[in-house]
């Protein structure tokens, strides 16, 4: 599973290193294919299997639902295939990198069975925003 978080640099074409350890879990139990597409101001990184499951899941979503065609629309629609290089590296469509506001200084942030890429100055301002009760809330409820 994906945990911890890394600062990198994105360069000027849209390349992103892909740190080691995420690496070594992509090569342990998936493959060197992500989907990247956007949600809550980041890009969230699934690895191409997780990304099929998700798929499957979503096939079961009524498709005329106004939601379910909302999350198509936004979610869905804006996923793009990156293949990490043989430099541990994707590239990062233009458009997902507008949308993150990636810029040169980014984080990579575990999430469980994807990882998530934020712009620093973005990450910074939402990571301010967490209490400590919150994540209190959260080990209580999960009986920790």
């Amino acid at each position: 599973m994906f945990r911890g978080r890394f600062e990198h640099t994105i360069d000027s074409k849209g390349r992103l290193s892909i740190p080691a350890k995420y690496r070594e879990v992509l090569n342990e139990r998936y493959d060197n294919r992500l989907v990247v597409t956007t949600y809550d101001g980041c890009l969230i990184a699934y690895p191409y299997e997780e990304w099929g499951i998700l798929e499957e899941r979503i096939a079961g979503l009524p498709e005329f639902k106004k939601d379910t065609r909302a999350f198509l629309r936004f979610f869905y629609s804006s996923a793009a295939d990156c293949t990490i290089d043989r430099l541990g590296r994707i590239l990062i469509p233009q458009a997902l990198r507008e949308y993150a506001k990636l810029e040169k200084e980014v984080v990579l942030v575990g999430a469980f069975k994807q990882f998530e890429i934020w712009s620093k100055a973005t990450w910074d301002a939402a990571e301010a925003m967490v209490s400590k009760e919150e994540i209190g809330n959260m080990l209580e409820r999960l009986g920790l």
